[in-house]
């Protein structure tokens, strides 16, 4: 029993090693995309969410720090191959094309590799939501935005207008993406050119969606499920926003200039996706049930 625990310690050991080496490799490689992509987050505040990604990619890895350490192995040398392919897209984005945003994508399959590398194709698989995490931290340009998301987010500013038009004594006139109300105490408008303001917003519910799922093993089942789901989850929750955003300017006496409703509205709606997916990834339906048993079982046996 000693000798085999010692054979895990050391084998740890060495990932960790592996690991720490192909990193710090990773970084220098990397390093002018990761200080741009730090510079464009720290100066926008609907960007933050790239900021806590290293904390929600840090507590996944402790939530799941057994199974990490039961998938442990000598690591496949496959993952040369990922870095190569990570290193040659980087290259090809950076000469004879110059594509700032391909560059940043670069990082995906070159961490792939490290972590394949140093843990093995297990640990990689663990790994997923770490690199989602590290894909929807990466900064996207206010074009591919717009091409991306500026209709369903007119769509959500419609359905707002609808509903706020339902409200009794309250005028709502949608001028392009303006939603204009008045009434008998005041007038003003809602979500004041919010065409863009906020849009970033979806990167973040996508990252707590994917926190939530995968903080704890969940069968492939549910995980499939939630990933289906994940998109209208969004848009609604997105909806509730500027819902709630309408609601505080209408009926209080807050300016609707004033960043607070904007604040406000934001808060709620990340509380509300949190409480959204964490429902969906729980709830216990006899599709799932049997399958999360089994996986529940195999985490409770490494604890022990």
């Amino acid at each position: 029993m000693q000798i085999h625990q010692k054979t895990d310690t050391d084998q740890i050991i060495w990932t960790l090693v592996r690991l720490a080496i192909l990193s710090g490799f990773f970084i220098w490689l990397f390093r002018p995309e990761l200080i741009n992509i730090v510079s464009i987050v720290s100066m926008s505040s609907e960007r933050i969410h790239a900021l806590v990604a290293p904390v929600a990619i840090a507590l996944i890895i402790y939530c799941r720090r057994d199974s990490f350490a039961k998938s442990l192995t000598k690591g496949s040398w496959c993952g040369i191959g990922l870095m190569v392919l990570g290193i040659a897209i980087y290259a090809g984005a950076a000469w004879p094309f110059n594509y700032g945003q391909i560059r940043d994508i670069a990082m995906i399959p070159t961490l792939a590799g490290v972590i394949l590398v140093a843990g093995g194709w297990r640990v990689l698989k663990l790994s997923l939501p770490i690199l989602i995490l590290l894909l929807l931290a990466i900064p996207i340009s206010t074009r591919i935005y717009a091409a991306l998301v500026i209709r369903p987010e007119t769509y959500t500013i419609k359905a707002v207008a609808m509903t706020l038009e339902m409200l009794p004594g309250i005028d709502i006139v949608l001028k392009g993406v303006d939603v204009i109300f008045s009434s008998d105490k005041q007038s003003g408008a809602v979500a004041l050119g919010e065409s863009f303001r906020g849009v970033r917003l979806l990167m973040s519910m996508a990252m707590i969606g994917v926190f939530v799922l995968f903080s704890q093993s969940r069968s492939i089942w549910r995980i499939l499920i939630v990933g289906v789901m994940a998109i209208p989850v969004i848009l609604f929750c997105n909806f509730l926003r500027f819902l709630c955003w309408g609601l505080i300017v209408i009926y209080t006496p807050v300016s609707y200039a004033s960043p607070l409703p904007r604040n406000i509205s934001a808060l709620c709606c990340l509380f509300a996706v949190y409480a959204l997916f964490a429902f969906i990834s729980s709830v216990n339906l006899n599709l799932f049930v049997e399958v999360d048993e089994d996986e529940n079982s195999d985490g409770g046996s490494s604890h022990d």
